[in-house]
């Protein structure tokens, strides 16, 4: 896999769905004006309003953008040594371990502070959330020192106290998506496994997306972008029961 490709296009992602945001609404959209970014559940950085944040394996880092010809770091903290992917709702920052889901509240955006955390088996785990809901994927493989592989759903109504709610097996589980009550899982070997998850505790399978080796998905209004090993792929999402490919990019 040609990994600068891969960079390259999330990157363009990332872009194409921060200038689209700035004449619209959507579920992840700041509570402060300004913009945010759309990026994956296995983004390393992203944008809240006049600050990017960023993962670096350890440390979260705050840097003001406000002008961004001189991006001024704010804040750096230390949260754990296997920090693997943060996604940002409203005012909080979801932070995914190997072993354990942080939630930070931007509350004070220049030094976010930890809210709550809870461990989970080791294994790579993305994440994304909603209002009341966290769903994140943990699978095993030689680097993340597990033989799990599973989705699991947590309540955050109490942000300070977030209950596991359901687990659903997988066979190697990486990325996923979440749009209103329809949330997308990249499962390796597999394809996107399509549930709809109206009732959190009980997610239903709806459809399988098969084709290509997917690696974790963007979903956005009527579409989704899919990143793949060995390239990107566009799909139409507009019916969640009739979801069709429009493009494949490959490297």
């Amino acid at each position: 896999m040609n990994k600068q490709f891969l960079h390259l296009i999330g990157l363009f992602a990332f872009l194409f769905f921060t200038s689209c945001e700035k004449d619209s609404t959507t579920t992840n959209s700041p509570t402060n004006s300004g913009f945010s970014g759309k990026g994956g559940s296995l983004a390393k950085f992203t944008i809240v309003n006049q600050y990017l944040y960023t993962i670096d394996g350890e440390y979260l880092s705050t840097f003001d953008i406000s002008n961004s010809s001189n991006p001024i770091l704010k804040s750096k903290q230390k949260i754990n040594f296997d920090i693997e992917a943060l996604f940002p709702f409203k005012n909080k920052l979801f932070i995914a371990s190997n072993s354990a889901m942080y939630i930070f509240s931007l509350n004070n955006p220049e030094s976010p502070t930890m809210e709550s955390n809870i461990g989970h088996f080791t294994g790579c785990d993305p994440i994304v959330a909603n209002d009341l809901y966290a769903f994140l994927t943990v699978h095993g493989g030689t680097r993340c020192g597990s033989t799990i592989n599973e989705l699991q759903v947590y309540s955050i109504k109490n942000l300070f106290y977030p209950q596991l709610l359901t687990r659903v097996p997988m066979i190697n589980p990486f990325g996923l998506g979440l749009q209103n009550n329809t949330l997308f899982v990249c499962d390796n070997g597999v394809g996107i496994k399509v549930f709809d998850v109206s009732n959190p505790s009980e997610p239903k399978s709806l459809s399988i997306i098969t084709g290509e080796n997917f690696v974790d998905v963007i979903p956005m209004g009527n579409y989704m972008i899919c990143m793949l090993s060995d390239g990107v792929a566009f799909y139409d999402i507009s019916n969640r029961n009739n979801i069709q490919k429009l493009s494949v990019i490959k490297n």
